[in-house]
């Protein structure tokens, strides 16, 4: 029998998807790793059974030609599609460029939509499981995280919907939940500035800090995310899975004490200090 495959989204170095592409072929799997530059992509060169493709999730020719490449590889079939692809940039909605906002659901909502739809032939094909690594910051209301986390609110309920969807065709679609874990999501934070006109200016090193993901939150290896990650896709999993550092949490305070899920939330990020000051002035 022919090993089974999986392509990856967003695979450069650093990231979850890397892990993801490490995690697979232990489990005997045929990798292709995408990503928008290649060149991201080198430490991933050598390893066993995985192929390295261009794929932008954002332009519909990169993702038709990744698309023929792996047709061809494969036969038509692909037994796991992984939208990892994502964007995640910390700012005050307030002071969030519109052009900004429209470039991350781009990545964020409209790559994972552009690239399911293009693969989804082959997932059908092979009866397989499509994957979409989502984010608790859709279930906790982390402040200055409000844009990113609409988007992944966005995705998460087109994810949880295709897989109403899909079931005819006898295909998964796994929602990962993700909590805090060790990558480089937010590799801009070092260049954060908020502009001068910003109403958050006496509280921006408290933001700034957030945006090099100085949270305070213990982060998980990203090795151990996407060994999980990877047993629960393996085993079958069709719906919500929640991994990653204080993911559990959240969806228990989330479900069952929104109001202590709130107050956890505000702690550090500056809003709190912020908020006495009001108080004082008022």
């Amino acid at each position: 029998m022919a090993p089974k495959t999986v392509l990856i989204t967003g695979c450069s170095v650093g990231g979850i998807g890397s892990a993801l592409v490490e995690a697979f072929p232990k489990q005997g799997l045929q990798v292709f790793a995408t990503a928008r530059d290649v060149a991201k992509m080198s430490h991933l060169k050598g390893l066993e059974n995985t192929s390295i493709i261009q794929l932008d999730p954002t332009s519909q020719t990169s993702v038709d030609t990744a698309l023929e490449t792996v047709k061809a590889e494969t036969g038509g079939q692909l037994s796991y599609l992984v939208n990892n692809a994502g964007q995640s940039v910390i700012m005050p909605t307030l002071d969030f460029k519109i052009d900004a906002v429209k470039a991350m659901y781009e990545i964020n909502v409209f790559g994972l939509l552009r690239v399911t739809q293009a693969f989804a032939p082959l997932v059908i094909a092979a009866s397989g499981t499509v994957v979409n690594i989502a984010s608790i910051s859709t279930d906790c209301h982390t402040p200055w995280m409000g844009i990113y986390a609409g988007s992944k609110a966005a995705m998460t309920q087109i994810s949880d919907t295709l897989r109403m969807e899909m079931a005819p065709f006898s295909v998964k679609v796994v929602t990962v939940h993700t909590g805090a874990v060790k990558s480089n999501a937010l590799a801009d934070g070092p260049s954060f500035k908020l502009p001068p006109t910003s109403r958050y200016l006496s509280i921006e090193k408290e933001i700034a800090a957030r945006a090099r993901g100085e949270d305070g939150v213990p982060r998980m290896d990203t090795s151990v995310y996407a060994d999980r990650v990877v047993g629960d896709v393996l085993a079958g999993a069709n719906r919500t899975i929640w991994r990653g550092s204080v993911a559990s949490l959240v969806s228990i305070f989330n479900g069952w004490m929104p109001s202590l899920a709130d107050w956890v939330s505000l702690k550090g990020t500056g809003l709190d200090v912020m908020k006495k000051q009001t108080r004082l002035l008022h």
